[in-house]
């Protein structure tokens, strides 16, 4: 299996790129036939102002490029460190400015699913302040034992530490404790959490990253990849001004409803393929 995964790796890094975007185009397919229905309905449920063809064309787009994810993941780790710099900017305003992350006090990063959050784990080589902390994110382990391996390895290539949410919550405490940054999705389905309203329907979220942030009295950020073209993004942070749980788990979650309902560009970079109102009833 891992000579499998490391041929098409090596056929996705250096084979020209039209190669990667035909096979995003093919994939993309693929889970539209398999998530289709998912997809169409938490769209229409989101935005019910909005007719078929919006819904279609925003939910094929979403597919596309959560395809493009995947095989960034795959392809990475034989693509050379300097087209990875070129591919992977910062924006100016992660480490100065009101949305900066700072150097001297610890830091919980809320990350949302948008379509190429897998090269944010390239990022302490995009700055030379951001590699001077110790950065750990929780994930959830692929169920495939080389797909996994493969993945994770490419996800902590330059620095960043993985750790299994089944087992790592107290690896990523333990980093903000002493003053590094913890970084946790906060936007997918969960059967526990706290109950909020969430683009017009209720919905159960995980407040962990709040819980964190408050125990530790840590600076929080939203932290995302905006997309820039196939395989190319610019990190960027907003800095949340709530300082307990409850208030930064409501403050981050009505970030990411705003900027969904902002534009089809970053409302098709958004991963709807989640069935984040499962648990939960209707309005």
């Amino acid at each position: 299996m891992r000579c499998l995964i490391a041929t098409y790796a090596w056929l996705l890094a250096r084979l020209p790129e039209g190669f990667a975007r035909l096979n995003a185009w093919v994939l993309g397919w693929l889970i539209w036939f398999l998530r289709g229905s998912v997809i169409q309905r938490n769209l229409r449920e989101a935005f019910p102002q909005r007719d078929h063809r919006w819904v279609r064309r925003i939910g094929q787009l979403s597919c596309q490029r959560t395809a493009e994810m995947g095989l960034y993941a795959i392809a990475s780790p034989l693509l050379p460190e300097a087209e990875i710099r070129e591919r992977i900017q910062s924006h100016p305003s992660m480490v100065e400015g009101n949305n900066a992350i700072p150097h001297n006090r610890p830091v919980v990063l809320f990350v949302p699913h948008f379509s190429l959050m897998e090269m944010m784990t390239a990022v302490r080589i995009v700055h030379p302040m951001l590699a001077a902390r110790e950065w750990v994110t929780l994930y959830r382990p692929l169920d495939v034992a080389a797909a996994e391996v493969w993945v994770k390895e490419s996800r902590e290539r330059f620095g960043m530490k993985l750790v299994s949410r089944r087992d790592g919550f107290g690896q990523v405490m333990r980093a903000v404790r002493e003053g590094g940054i913890g970084a946790i999705l906060f936007d997918q389905n969960t059967s526990g959490g706290t109950g909020i309203n969430f683009l017009g329907h209720n919905c159960s979220v995980t407040d962990l990253p709040g819980i964190i942030a408050q125990r530790f009295h840590a600076s929080s950020h939203i932290f995302w990849a905006e997309r820039q073209g196939f395989w190319r993004c610019q990190l960027r942070t907003h800095t949340l001004q709530s300082r307990d749980s409850m208030g930064l788990t409501l403050e981050s979650n009505a970030w990411l409803a705003e900027r969904l309902s902002s534009s089809d560009e970053a409302c098709a970079d958004w991963l709807w393929a989640h069935d984040r109102w499962r648990h939960s009833q209707k309005n």
